[in-house]
């Protein structure tokens, strides 16, 4: 993209252009088959047209494999939330504030551990 040296507001030359064209010169010799490239699939090749029942099944498919992990957040916000909750009302009770809430929420944080565990161990097998 050659520019005019007299136009003050002419674009400077974009770099991706300058780098495509240095890529297609490197590689307009080469063929796929010589670097061990596959030749791409023949015209004849149509993938199946998707109908409601594939699309049904995929997506069934989908939320099966995530359904251990789609309450996760849940689970973690929840548990950490109980233990805190406790740990503020044995601070009301015994009237030892902060260490029930600091208790708590060291609680909350095993519980968390052991929960990431389990399921990472399940998502092992």
């Amino acid at each position: 993209m050659a520019t005019p040296p007299n136009d003050p507001y002419a674009d400077k030359p974009d770099r991706w252009e300058r780098d495509d064209r240095a890529w297609k010169a490197k590689w307009a010799d080469k063929e796929p088959e010589d670097e061990g490239y596959a030749a791409p699939p023949s015209d004849a090749y149509r993938p199946a047209a998707a109908t409601p029942g594939t699309v049904h099944d995929a997506y069934g498919e989908g939320m099966r494999g995530a359904g251990p992990y789609l309450g996760l957040g849940a689970q973690i916000g929840g548990s950490m939330a109980l233990f805190v909750g406790l740990g503020v009302l044995a601070d009301r009770w015994l009237g030892t504030s902060p260490w029930g809430v600091v208790a708590g929420a060291a609680l909350g944080m095993v519980g968390v551990v052991f929960l990431v565990l389990r399921i990472a161990r399940e998502a092992s097998k």
